[in-house]
């Protein structure tokens, strides 16, 4: 298969060495997509993990409708910017989710999931980790059933929460460094709102 991998993230980058080991072409861009260049293309899959901009619907359609993201939240919670710092500050569902990318950020039909759990010992650094190896394995778990995901997809249950950047302007004021005990870092976000 010839596969367009997106990213911002160098960690992404481990992800689609192992699609390039399995035996696919893989293309790599952290750039803004252009729809006459996904369609000269012709990918048969495209692959975002980390990626920065959204995808417009005449890009997705461009890519035959077949792009997928990997998303280190539980779906429908933390759709959107900083979902591991959100889930910590809202005590909501931590956990990474495979979906297909519709014109809808984070809302389109869900093909794996899985949950994460949090150790009293985290930091930021070490939470943001475990969902990144969390998210590699559901990808690759997935990947095995690549054939079927059409019939596996399901809608999202629920409304679930969303944040955009702006949003996390304001909770990140209180990280000085990422290997801040998640404990502490929940302390602090309490304070700056009181």
């Amino acid at each position: 298969m010839k596969i367009l991998c997106l990213y911002n993230n160098e960690c992404a980058i481990e992800l689609f060495e192992w699609l390039r080991k399995q035996g696919h072409e893989v293309v790599c861009s952290s750039e803004e997509l252009n729809v006459l260049w996904c369609r000269a293309q012709k990918f048969d899959l495209t692959v975002s993990y980390t990626y920065r901009y959204i995808l417009r619907k005449d890009i997705l359609q461009a890519l035959k409708d077949n792009a997928v993201n990997i998303h280190n939240s539980y779906l429908p919670w933390n759709r959107g910017a900083d979902p591991n710092i959100w889930s910590i500050v809202d005590g909501t569902p931590r956990g990474v989710t495979l979906h297909y990318m519709d014109a809808e950020l984070d809302k389109g039909y869900i093909i794996a999931q899985k949950l994460a759990g949090e150790d009293t010992g985290d930091t930021l650094r070490s939470s943001y980790e475990k969902l990144d190896k969390a998210a590699k394995e559901v990808f690759k778990e997935a990947f095995a059933f690549y054939n079927h995901w059409p019939e596996m997809k399901k809608v999202p249950l629920g409304t679930g929460s969303y944040h955009s950047l702006k949003d996390g302007e304001r909770i990140k004021r209180v990280i000085d460094t990422y290997d801040l005990k998640v404990t502490e870092f929940k302390e602090r976000v309490v304070k700056s709102i009181i």
